[in-house]
């Protein structure tokens, strides 16, 4: 195992060393996720199940099982499942040794890997996620101890996907998606979509469901409430009403209606309470 004493020594000032919890999930159904702004926090991911695909720097990852992904702070990002399942599990941290701990294991790019020893990865994960369910944050010298270990132990076992080696993702999907994440603040159509794929409108939409367990147009809909929620937490003065249309919504009432459904709380609740936003 790597030495990591001549990083934690780089630390100057008085601000003591430390390593933070900011979201963690277990083998949790993933759906799209799309971040024009990225995330304050450093995150990895751990595939469990299913087949997705990671958007970053411009690059693209088929991620399946046995595979993860690491994402930087503050870096644009995307990613969304291309079967009928995709289960990931997922570790958000921050605090003052993240960055010299990753340095020294040359973590200073996202992208995506392989984990020749999961099962320990996993043991250490689950150690910290059911001590988080249990007791919370209470003791945070404990937390940063376990998130320590668990973050050592994938770090000694990963090796990275090299780009031009990566599984070829499915076509259709990433085409469908593209458009989505590109055109998501306009109205779209079907039609439209059909002849951007080159396919009927008919097959497009069967395939897709298939594929992805969802219509094309719930999907769409994911994306503009998750752009939605990038936009509340960034742009705190931009009025709701505003957002709404930026986000392809037809008239504020529906996209409160909308956004109740998908994050259980209004629009104007959600910038007040501001949260980390999680994976």
């Amino acid at each position: 195992m790597k030495s990591i004493l001549k990083a934690t020594e780089s630390i100057t000032g008085k601000q003591e060393a430390s390593l933070y919890v900011s979201t963690i999930g277990l083998e949790e159904q993933q759906k799209p996720i799309v971040r024009p702004h990225g995330l304050p926090v450093y995150q990895i991911f751990y595939c469990t199940a299913g087949s997705g695909e990671l958007v970053v720097n411009e690059e693209r990852y088929c991620i399946e099982a046995g595979n993860g992904f690491f994402l930087k702070a503050n870096e644009m990002h995307s990613y969304y499942k291309t079967g009928s399942e995709w289960r990931l599990s997922y570790l958000g941290f921050q605090g003052t040794l993240c960055e010299p701990l990753l340095e020294t294991y040359g973590l200073t790019k996202s992208g995506a890997f392989k984990v020749s020893a999961d099962q320990r990865f996993m043991k250490e994960f689950r150690q910290l996620y059911e001590y988080l369910e249990t007791f919370g944050e209470q003791d945070s010298a404990e937390v940063s101890k376990l998130c320590y270990g668990c973050l050592l132990e994938i770090l000694e076992t990963m090796n990275w996907i090299d780009v031009g080696k990566n599984a070829e993702s499915d076509e259709v999907i990433e085409r469908i998606m593209e458009y989505l994440q590109k055109e998501f603040g306009r109205a779209i159509t079907l039609d439209e979509l059909s002849a951007v794929v080159g396919l009927s409108k008919e097959y497009m939409c069967s395939y897709f469901k298939k594929k992805m367990n969802k219509t094309i147009m719930q999907v769409l809909c994911d994306i503009r409430i998750m752009n939605a929620c990038v936009m509340l937490n960034r742009f705190p003065d931009k009025k709701i009403a505003e957002i709404s249309k930026k986000c392809g919504f037809e008239s504020p009432s529906y996209f409160g209606t909308v956004f109740r459904k998908h994050q259980g709380m209004t629009p104007d609740t959600y910038r007040k309470w501001i949260p980390i936003e999680h994976k």
